[in-house]
């Protein structure tokens, strides 16, 4: 499940109100600690990153509650709706291909499959500006997995009855965060190259990148804990760990819009080139593309990135959970500063990890 961007925007709003005192200010790593302490988490990890490099991973805590195995820098987290910046720039590099342009509408892009929401722009989807519902419907789900079709025609399936059904806003007129709009993105992508975004994502975005360890799903095998494991909060407040497998993760249908695990130096390495990209410097696309996926049309969710300008600076980030896990990468380009701040603490360590990413890009 997605957090909701109104509430990580209040939340920054209110990080950006400390003015710490440089001379006082303590290391990343005594901060994750103090994080990890002050939040109950079984773990925590991350880093800084600049443009010309990114610092040594911080990881501190253990694998699994009621375990003494420790964390790694190697170590893999899920990222939840960070997915979501992989599938636009999936969605970009066709766009400098020129086989589709940000102002195609799903019309265009699908004929008579898009039903009413033909006059959707892709620069809409991708930024909740479709009218969809935030998630599969219920009704859906008989339809989608009926026969144990492949999750690619799962996903046209996801596509097809999403689009049958009425918009909740007009093309643009509403922000309304849709998992179902990615997912819809996702089976585009795959209808015009006939290859699985999974494929697609590795073949032409991580690989590039050097992303090797970036996988989907839950990361580990069950009982066997060579990975950290995702915990489960309770009302109470109680965490339980969550083995891989059924249980563990969101279907592998919403792949597009939030099923990746990675390591913390590789989340580094993404927001990194998307940093270097917003500063001018070409990369996996040209700087432009970067700067278009990083700008909203209106309000402050462009494609896959959140930008938030504050009265002293610009803070393009995105965050993600699947509920077990939760991350967040994030960067001012003027400063030329970013971070990467992960959790396998579940959602409830939300605001505490924004605000830790929040202070740590306020370091000069």
């Amino acid at each position: 499940m997605p957090v909701r961007t109104a509430a990580l925007v209040a939340c920054i709003g209110l990080v950006f109100g400390l003015r710490p005192i440089a001379s006082q200010e303590p290391t990343f790593g005594a901060r994750l600690e103090a994080l990890r302490t002050q939040s109950n988490l079984p773990a925590v990890a991350g880093t800084t990153f600049t443009s010309a490099d990114v610092s040594a991973v911080s990881a501190i805590g253990v694998r699994k509650l009621g375990d003494d195995s420790l964390v790694t820098s190697a170590d893999l987290w899920h990222i939840g709706s960070i997915t979501k910046s992989f599938t636009s720039m999936l969605m970009a590099k066709s766009v400098e291909r020129g086989e589709m342009a940000w102002t195609s509408t799903l019309g265009d892009l699908l004929g008579p499959r898009a039903g009413k929401f033909a006059a959707v722009t892709l620069s809409q989807l991708l930024s909740h500006r479709a009218g969809l519902p935030a998630n599969v419907l219920p009704g859906m789900m008989a339809t989608v997995a009926q026969g144990s079709p492949t999750v690619d025609l799962q996903r046209q399936r996801v596509l097809d009855a999403a689009l049958a059904t009425e918009p909740t806003a007009a093309p643009g007129a509403a922000f309304l965060y849709s998992n179902l709009g990615y997912i819809i993105a996702g089976a585009i992508l795959e209808a015009r190259s006939k290859k699985a975004w999974e494929d697609l994502v590795r073949d032409e975005v991580l690989s590039p990148l050097g992303l090797a360890s970036a996988g989907n799903g839950p990361p580990g095998v069950p009982n066997l804990l060579t990975q950290p494991r995702g915990h489960r909060r309770a009302t109470s407040g109680t965490l339980t760990p969550v083995e891989p497998g059924i249980g563990a993760d969101n279907p592998p249908y919403l792949g597009p819009a939030g099923r990746l695990h990675i390591t913390v130096g590789d989340l580094a390495r993404w927001g990194q080139a998307h940093l270097q990209g917003e500063r001018g410097q070409d990369g996996i696309v040209k700087a432009d593309t970067f700067k278009r996926l990083h700008q909203p049309e209106s309000g402050a969710y462009a494609m896959g990135w959140v930008s938030q300008t504050m009265p002293d600076r610009r803070v393009i980030w995105h965050n993600g959970s699947n509920t077990m896990w939760y991350a967040i990468v994030a960067f001012d380009a003027a400063a030329d500063r970013g971070v990467v701040i992960v959790t396998n603490g579940s959602i409830g360590a939300a605001q505490a990890v924004d605000a830790a990413a929040m202070a740590a890009i306020r370091i000069k």
